[in-house]
């Protein structure tokens, strides 16, 4: 029985060493992914061996075993056998590294889940997360209204930020790359600032700070200038609002629709509609008018076309990472870092099989844990940070159908932990319903 006891007492000093390793880290991750990582690793060994399951034994990593192999199989095959038809501007190595996108996270999607295995280790997480955020809020504010541009040092030259000055028609980009880095990352948080904002607490300052969070995260979203950020602000708050609130949303939604569609419509030309225009920022405008485009030196569609014809070359194990914007550079003269859509992406680098299994696995898992979630019989007992969950894996994977967010380190890590925390979702369900048939 003393053995039992202190063995126990062993594996619990472990659990808790590696839940607070993984905290730290995830803190880190939105202002410096090289001390964020420095803490998750270990966590993730430590996670590793905390898991019920063996790697091998758990059904939910075969799909992305499958995909991993594949991945390295079209490595081998773009460096070693195939010849590369494009030798002088693109090199195979960039598949080798490319694979550093994909295989650890792997891994990570199993070895992190000890630590987001129940309701309240997921709340603690997203606690974590909004207040590691707040550098980036600090920062982006400071960036765009005081023009601060560092660089700032801390930890004695350890981490150093970096910001660019705020251009026109630019937006707040803060510690990431740029703006619609910086509106994904948002995006991301939230859903987590809603759960905490609309918990029902009687503490007043606790409540205070949480609205500080939501409103601060949401308007540094908005001063991202970032399609993509403003769509997810408003498709991320139905999700996470009850019935009742949500059918009070539902007249603003619809007020900000049609003065939307009144600013930019053509219908409406005349002198009221430039009055109005005039009340708002010309960048908000032309985020959405023909005059925001028109310099443009490619549509999305025509990225789209140049992705699939490359993808028809070789469908199965892809040309190889890195190579779109090569090939696109020396076809049209324009440069585009990626191809704008993760599916098409995956497909040029490793091939249509690795990409479709991966997306099929992703949208399975979002489809189960929604399942497990919404229909429940009464759907305002829904735990909040669960759907903060569900809500912020559902727009980064659409989003990522018109943009790439993903190869950024911050962003990937933590929607590999999102997906993760939708799986134990999809097991703590299955598990109840067992309990309840018994």
């Amino acid at each position: 029985m003393k053995f039992i006891n202190n063995n126990y007492l062993k594996k619990q000093t472990i659990r808790n060493y590696g839940s607070f390793l993984f905290l730290i880290g995830i803190f880190f991750i939105p202002s410096t992914l090289f001390i964020g990582a420095l803490f998750l690793l270990p966590a993730a060994i430590i996670g590793s061996n905390l898991n019920d399951k063996p790697y091998l034994k758990d059904k939910w990593n075969y799909p992305f075993i499958v995909f991993g192999l594949l991945i390295l199989m079209s490595s081998f095959l773009q460096n070693f056998v195939f010849i590369n038809n494009y030798d002088s501007i693109w090199n195979p190595i960039l598949s080798i590294a490319g694979m550093g996108n994909w295989l650890p996270f792997i891994w990570f999607f199993w070895a992190f889940q000890p630590y987001i295995n129940s309701e309240s280790k997921r709340k603690t997480f997203a606690k974590t997360l909004i207040a590691g955020t707040f550098p980036v809020l600090i920062t982006g504010f400071g960036q765009y209204f005081f023009d601060w541009t560092g660089p700032f040092e801390t930890l004695n030259g350890l981490i150093i930020w970096y910001q660019r000055p705020v251009e026109n028609p630019g937006g707040l980009t803060g510690l990431f790359n740029n703006q619609n880095y910086t509106g994904s990352w948002l995006n991301i948080i939230w859903p987590f600032c809603l759960a905490l904002f609309l918990e029902k607490r009687k503490d007043f300052f606790r409540k205070t700070i949480s609205f500080g969070f939501l409103f601060s995260v949401g308007y540094a979203a908005f001063l991202t200038f970032s399609r993509n950020a403003w769509i997810g602000l408003l498709t991320s708050t139905p999700i996470m609002l009850e019935k009742k609130r949500l059918k009070q949303l539902v007249p603003f939604i619809s007020i900000v629709i049609f003065i939307s569609f009144f600013l930019i419509s053509s219908i409406f030309k005349g002198e009221l509609q430039n009055y109005l225009r005039d009340l708002f920022p010309e960048k908000i405008l032309l985020e959405f008018s023909d005059e925001g485009y028109k310099d443009l030196d490619a549509t999305r569609l025509e990225i789209f076309s140049s992705a699939f014809n490359l993808i028809k070359t070789s469908p199965i194990f892809g040309i190889g990472a890195g190579s779109f914007s090569a090939i696109y550079f020396m076809e049209t003269t324009f440069w585009k870092g990626h191809s704008h859509n993760l599916l098409l992406e995956l497909g040029i680098s490793y091939g249509l099989p690795s990409s479709i299994i991966f997306f099929t696995a992703i949208t399975f898992i979002l489809y189960l844990s929604g399942k497990s979630l919404f229909l429940k019989r009464n759907i305002n007992n829904i735990f909040l940070f669960d759907k903060a969950f569900w809500s912020a894996s559902l727009f980064f994977l659409i989003s990522q159908l018109f943009d790439i967010q993903y190869l950024d380190g911050k962003i990937s890590i933590i929607i590999w932990i999102l997906i993760s925390g939708l799986k134990n979702i999809i097991e703590e369900n299955n598990k109840s319903i067992v309990s309840y048939n018994k």
